[in-house]
């Protein structure tokens, strides 16, 4: 079977996604973000897994010069996952085996599922126990929120914790929530409702497609890490 998508659908495709995600204010794959962190400081990895939320929560003309400067950091490397995300190759195979009354949201879908992916091959791509890293991650982000950002964040990061989001990726259960959430952030997005099925369905193939994918996304983050340290970004 011929998974490859016409590019050009394709590349429509990623747009409509890439607004969508814009106007619902919403990070969609926070424990790649998290994981994708390794070696940053606190500043950096809580900037890099709540990006999305900080764009609404933290206005730009609100915040002090030196939170934008301990912050911006993490948010260049959340831009920066996203776009080599939305531009691979295989997650636009990814987006096409969605089913059609879907596929608008398939970005979005995969953003979810490949964090319930990443959930089951951990092993592979981590010497550290899962827990451990979310555990220490939710504390990082609650010191870094202390700090200097505003109630709504730290308010988000409470909820976050006390409902264990990043721990709840890697069941269905916990996709089945994650997309009934997203789904009520507006009507464009409401077709998310049920989108687990999604992942019953074509199980092995996306689960075949987050590791072809994955590989790649954490060398390009450690090259684009390395460059930055050197200077020439």
């Amino acid at each position: 079977m011929n998974l490859q998508p016409n590019r050009v659908q394709s590349d429509r495709l990623a747009v409509v996604y890439r607004l969508i995600r814009a106007s619902i204010c919403q990070d969609l794959n926070l424990l790649a973000h998290l994981h994708l962190s390794f070696g940053c400081d606190p500043d950096t990895l809580t900037a890099n897994v709540l990006a999305d939320y900080l764009g609404r929560y933290e206005p730009v003309d609100h915040m002090s010069e030196s939170m934008k400067e301990r912050l911006m950091p993490g948010i260049l490397l959340h831009r920066e996952i996203d776009s080599f995300t939305d531009q691979h190759p295989v997650v636009a195979e990814a987006r096409n085996v969605i089913s059609p009354e879907r596929r608008r949201l398939g970005g979005i879908i995969i953003d979810i599922a490949f964090d319930y992916y990443l959930t089951r091959h951990w092993d592979k791509f981590s010497t550290e126990e899962r827990r451990v890293t979310i555990s220490r991650g939710y504390a990082t982000m609650a010191m870094v929120s202390s700090t200097g950002l505003s109630r709504k964040t730290q308010s988000l990061i409470s909820k976050m914790s006390s409902r264990d989001w990043l721990n709840a990726y890697g069941t269905l259960e916990g996709q089945t929530l994650t997309f009934q959430r997203v789904s009520r952030v507006t009507p464009a997005v409401a077709g998310l409702e049920g989108a687990e099925q999604e992942i019953v369905k074509n199980d092995a193939i996306l689960d075949q497609y987050f590791l072809q994918f994955y590989p790649d996304l954490i060398k390009n983050v450690e090259e684009w890490q390395a460059l930055r340290k050197s200077g020439e970004t």
